[in-house]
């Protein structure tokens, strides 16, 4: 995972159809953010690249991990911006009767995602795990985007993110995120 990422403008790729895209879960909170946390202003611009996607007839790929990130970091954020002071524990709330609400609505999220995407996992068997753990005691990646490059390297697959810290592990990027664009070009 020494090999620079190449990152594309997503803006302007140019979707061929059939082509595999696993689109990370930053991305989907861009898409479809919890309701406590407003969609930022490159929430459009994933919106314009994921109807292109979409249009051009290429593949949205989902798979476990990324939807566990979704499903945590929905909940974490309805959970941070409108029920830490009534539960100040999280696992507390997440039990209680009120998250009740933010819970159907984070399921009901992850079935459209499901509805609009290939779910797709790859074996952990037939991932470099020494260079993924390797990457991860350098510093270089996190474990869970460690397995991601690895996702995407063994299937040929381009990763739709806008995490600035995904610059090293050789594979092709689509992303709006202007320094990730001139870190990996």
């Amino acid at each position: 995972m020494k090999t620079k990422n190449k990152a594309h403008d997503a803006a302007t790729y140019d979707f061929p159809a059939g082509e595999h895209i696993l689109i990370d879960a930053n991305v989907w909170l861009y898409l479809q953010p919890p309701a406590a946390q407003p969609a930022p202003g490159r929430a459009v611009a994933y919106s314009q690249v994921f109807s292109r996607l979409l249009q051009a007839r290429a593949q949205p790929v989902v798979d476990a991990l990324i939807l566990s990130e979704y499903l945590n970091r929905y909940i974490r954020l309805e959970y941070d911006v409108s029920w830490k002071a009534a539960y100040p524990r999280f696992k507390d709330f997440r039990q209680s009767t009120d998250s009740a609400i933010v819970l159907q609505a984070a399921v009901a999220e992850v079935n459209a995602i499901l509805r609009t995407t290939t779910p797709h996992d790859t074996p952990l068997a037939n991932m470099d795990l020494p260079a993924v753990l390797g990457a991860v005691q350098s510093g270089t990646v996190d474990f869970n985007d460690g397995l991601l490059l690895q996702t995407c390297r063994l299937n040929g697959w381009k990763l739709l993110t806008h995490d600035g810290d995904m610059t090293m592990g050789g594979i092709d990027l689509l992303t709006t995120n202007k320094k990730l664009l001139l870190t990996c070009s």
